[in-house]
């Protein structure tokens, strides 16, 4: 019974994980979106709305998105630097390659107000208490930044720009957003002048991708085909090594002493002098 419920339990293993392999169908139709304008945004949410509280921040220019797919007709869903969101198709030019340097990285700042500054979830100082996600204090350099984004005159005459940046303290990360004019020291941001030819992207829908049954063979990448194999051969000595029989050693008695057969002596029929005589001649007549 054992053995049948780790068989089954090692089928139904390899049977989920390549069942898995069919959720990236797509992994090899990877598209880039290219900000090639100022006021590309990442949205939090796939609408346009009027007060725009749904923009992340902007994406630097000549930078990119990896595009994960259509979310309707104006948007596609979208990532930048692990950041989740979504970009209008209208404002991408888009590749069908993996850029070498996709994000603007190794950006930082720093605080330098005395009395330091606040990170919020969204770009106003007016909330007060609503949106404070944590305080980071004067010098704090820890910042990385991702771009910007329009909110609140948080100081009269200073503008309404806020960075959308990650704060790590204490081995953790917090997400949000500073009033820039709190902060300098921002490392500057290079163009991207990398070279690539644009394309319009083809998202199928995986939904309609059932009537080809054998898409999913047609699209297996080498790394899919060793990590099978790799969890494949484990099974297959387990199983192996279930149903393998076992030999049973015999085992001598303690203090027992072997016992040779006795050889059997042939038996050698011999004549005896007794029962040796002659015959007469005149017997036979």
């Amino acid at each position: 019974m054992k053995k049948t419920i780790t068989i089954l339990y090692i089928l139904f293993t390899i049977f989920f994980f390549v069942n898995q392999q069919k959720n990236y169908v797509h992994a090899e139709s990877i598209y880039y979106g290219r900000a090639t304008e100022n006021g590309t945004y990442l949205y939090s949410s796939p609408a346009i709305l009027e007060d725009k509280s749904n923009l992340l921040f902007e994406i630097p220019k000549t930078y990119f998105v990896q595009l994960l797919g259509n979310e309707n007709d104006l948007f596609y869903k979208a990532s930048y630097n692990s950041i989740f969101g979504y970009v209008l198709k209208s404002e991408m030019s888009c590749i069908k390659e993996t850029p070498q340097n996709a994000y603007a990285i190794n950006i930082n700042f720093r605080v330098f107000t005395p009395s330091g500054a606040n990170l919020r979830s969204s770009p106003n100082e007016s909330k007060g208490s609503i949106n404070l996600i944590t305080s980071i204090p004067f010098l704090e350099t820890n910042l990385v930044y991702y771009g910007i984004c329009e909110g609140e005159e948080a100081i009269s005459y200073k503008g309404n720009i806020w960075y959308y940046c990650k704060y790590i303290s204490q081995n953790k990360e917090y997400y949000g957003y500073v009033y820039s004019p709190l902060c300098d020291l921002l490392t500057p941001i290079n163009e991207n002048t990398e070279k690539y030819e644009y394309v319009t992207p083809n998202f199928s829908d995986p939904e309609n991708d059932g009537d080809d049954p054998n898409k999913y063979l047609s699209i297996t990448t080498p790394w899919q085909i060793v990590i099978i194999i790799l969890i494949s051969l484990p099974c297959i000595l387990i199983i192996y090594f279930l149903f393998k029989p076992t030999k049973i050693a015999f085992q001598k008695p303690k203090n027992s002493k072997t016992i040779k057969p006795k050889k059997k002596k042939k038996k050698i029929s011999r004549l005896k002098h007794s029962d040796y005589y002659e015959l007469d001649s005149d017997y036979f007549n």
